[in-house]
């Protein structure tokens, strides 16, 4: 019996439902009701403009993100989000106060519930994302997730090459003089002084 036109699968129809270029950036949003369904892959960039809580934490608005997100119902007929994040991005080195380059991957497993009550029940390999509206905002999740997986400091790997920050060490080796010869006296004197009657 031949198939019929509707026996295909439709999926790669849905623009937003495939996986496009890396090049290309993830939609706004998805339909919660059927993007899960379809089992889908979205894979691309975001730009740092769709995601103000995470560039809050950066030194400028220089970097890449990219985001591969799959939609699945898992064997519990959950709906859950398997995510990888990797983000190419500039921050604060918390030395020097200069910018520095910081690489961040992060996989993360989602599971989208419609209540926080659903929470209890969820095992621990899974983290809660509520959404009780029909519409899955992407670039909210993406948010939030680049920003738990922020380290908590940052610094060089290397010696800081900018204006170092107040109580920085002299690096030069040499040691302080007890007279600098420009004749102002030396605060520590006095203390020299005490010392010696003792």
């Amino acid at each position: 019996m031949p198939l019929s036109a509707d026996s295909f699968d439709r999926r790669a129809l849905d623009a937003y439902y495939c996986a496009p270029m890396a090049d290309t950036q993830i939609p706004d949003h998805v339909d919660a009701r059927k993007i899960f369904v379809q089992q889908a892959l979205i894979e691309g960039g975001i730009p740092l403009s769709r995601l103000p809580r995470f560039r809050e934490t950066l030194a400028d608005e220089q970097g890449k993100v990219q985001v591969r997100l799959h939609f699945i119902i898992d064997d519990e007929y959950r709906r859950v989000i398997e995510g990888k994040l990797t983000a190419q991005v500039h921050v604060l080195c918390q030395r020097c106060l200069e910018p520095m380059d910081v690489l961040i991957e992060e996989a993360f497993s989602l599971a989208v519930l419609e209540t926080e009550a659903q929470m209890a029940n969820l095992p621990k390999r899974l983290d809660p994302w509520v959404c009780e509206d029909t519409k899955l905002v992407l670039a909210d999740l993406v948010d939030e997730q680049l920003i738990l997986a922020m380290p908590i400091v940052s610094y060089h790997k290397g010696q800081c090459t900018g204006p170092m920050s107040f109580g920085e060490k002299n690096t030069s080796g040499d040691k302080a003089a007890p007279d600098s010869g420009n004749g102002k006296a030396n605060p520590f004197d006095i203390l020299r002084t005490l010392k010696d009657k003792h």
